[in-house]
């Protein structure tokens, strides 16, 4: 009883220790004028947010870090730049605070990025598998915690390079959990929150719509439960888009500056489908902008359907008068989250390396059902995220976070683990040694002149094969899983 009792607050204060040592190292665009990197991009959004009316946050001065987020992320910019003018004005003088880079200033910053989290996305995770039907005793239930707590991508990726997309997975987070709950109206609010927080939450959207439009097909008051989702989810974009509603010009000019399409398929070396592809055949000089769009539409299309199509019907339909039990549901949900947002990161529009920790959020709730496939995908995660990683100085935490997550996962509180198959395992150690070798030659080989970008590439295709792999698995997994059905209730409580 006493190691229970214990054992959540030693998670959360070792988690808290993990990430406040990656925070010690190097950070987007540190030491980089003119234009810094991520770490000033949060900050000039702090400081003008906090200076300007909210009719100028998105036309300010756009050549350098204009605000391209949607407006709750501006509201936090907002919260936090009014806390950090409240404790000291030079660090969001507006226009005189910029690449400031004082002790100070950057231990606020990484402060803001860990309460945060530790607002949102911790206890979300803390819930869901305190509340969640699972069939494993507390110190599985346990490991589970302390593992999607130390995934070392998140980490890596928020509290090293810097950004806040803990939050938004936070908000994804308390989405399922108010799935699991059966409470769909608040659900359909954290997904809009989430939505609203950061673009990339699209991802999600598809399998979100899916299951609640089942829900509302499965219950008997579905067009009245139809009818309140739909005003939950107008009023929650009603009220975050509310200092922008008097002007249509305005309202254009934030979804520009979300959706900047014009920026082309993609931007840097990223491990999806179309910049592999483009090591062999040059899409971007072949076609133009708006027909790769489209391309690159129909293709994330085709991708997410049979995963949401599935879900769908799966939860839709009745069968001799049941329904499937919630925990089953919630199981289904978090797999078409999983087969969703990696159809997005392979196929679609101005993908980023960072945006594989979309998929990676709703797979590690499934660390029960799918253990070696989690922990191999975190691997694989990891290893594609390693150029981002390395412009930014945090080698060292790189590589002691990808030992630590392998060695976390062998543990004997992850009993899951050992009924790997032999096969699987085999596969398992020849990617980890294709991706020690990469490293290696890159640290010891360099590359010929004419190629200056061959490990970064090796990177993108290797990471980009195993994504298309693990896409087709978990695809597989969702639409062979065996469901549980319940005779179907017609409680009223139920639908609300």
């Amino acid at each position: 009883e006493n190691a229970q009792a214990i054992a959540l607050p030693v998670t959360l204060l070792f988690a808290l220790l993990v990430r406040w040592c990656v925070a010690l190292h190097g950070y987007s665009g540190h030491g980089s004028p003119p234009l810094y990197g991520d770490f000033e991009a949060q900050g000039h959004w702090m400081e003008l947010t906090v200076h300007l009316s909210p009719s100028k946050w998105y036309f300010y001065d756009l050549s350098y870090w204009g605000l391209d987020y949607p407006p709750l992320t501006a509201f936090q910019s907002w919260a936090c730049g009014w806390v950090a003018h409240l404790i000291e004005p030079s660090w969001v003088a507006l226009d005189q605070s910029r690449g400031i880079e004082t002790h100070m200033s950057k231990l606020f910053m990484r402060c803001t990025v860990i309460v945060l989290e530790a607002l949102v996305y911790v206890p979300a995770v803390v819930l869901l598998f305190k509340s969640r039907h699972l069939q494993a005793n507390w110190i599985v239930r346990q490991a589970s915690i302390f593992s999607i707590l130390l995934q070392p991508c998140l980490i890596l990726i928020d509290h090293g390079h810097f950004q806040y997309n803990s939050v938004m997975l936070g908000f994804l987070l308390w989405t399922v959990y108010f799935a699991a709950r059966e409470q769909y109206l608040v659900m359909a609010a954290c997904f809009c929150c989430s939505l609203m927080f950061k673009q990339m939450a699209l991802y999600f959207a598809p399998a979100v719509f899916a299951f609640l439009l089942a829900k509302c097909f499965r219950s008997p008051y579905g067009v009245r439960l139809f009818v309140q989702l739909g005003l939950v989810v107008i009023g929650t974009f009603g009220v975050m888009v509310l200092p922008w509603m008097g002007s249509s010009a305005q309202l254009q000019q934030i979804l520009v500056r979300v959706f900047p399409v014009a920026r082309g398929l993609y931007e840097d070396k990223v491990a999806n489908v179309w910049c592999a592809v483009n090591v062999a055949v040059k899409l971007r000089s072949m076609f133009s902008a708006p027909v790769l769009l489209r391309l690159a539409a129909v293709a994330t299309s085709i991708a997410f359907a049979p995963s949401c199509i599935h879900l769908f019907l799966a939860v839709k339909r009745s069968v001799a008068g049941q329904a499937l039990v919630a925990a089953d549901a919630v199981k289904l949900l978090c797999y078409a989250l999983v087969n969703c947002s990696l159809a997005f990161f392979l196929f679609s529009f101005q993908v980023h390396e960072k945006s594989i920790l979309l998929p990676l959020a709703p797979a590690l709730l499934l660390i029960h059902e799918e253990p070696w496939a989690v922990n191999w995908f975190v691997q694989v995660a990891l290893f594609s995220l390693y150029p981002l990683l390395f412009k930014d100085g945090l080698q060292i935490p790189y590589w002691v976070m990808a030992i630590g997550w392998s060695m976390l996962r062998s543990c004997p509180a992850c009993p899951a683990d050992k009924r790997t198959p032999l096969a699987v395992l085999n596969a398992q150690w020849m990617s980890t040694l294709v991706m020690v070798a990469i490293h290696a030659a890159n640290m010891l080989v360099p590359p010929p002149p004419s190629l200056p970008d061959l490990y970064v590439v090796l990177n993108v295709l290797f990471s980009c094969a195993m994504f298309v792999l693990f896409f087709a698995y978990f695809n597989y997994r969702q639409l062979t899983l065996a469901l549980v059905r319940v005779r179907a209730t017609r409680s009223k409580k139920k639908d609300n």
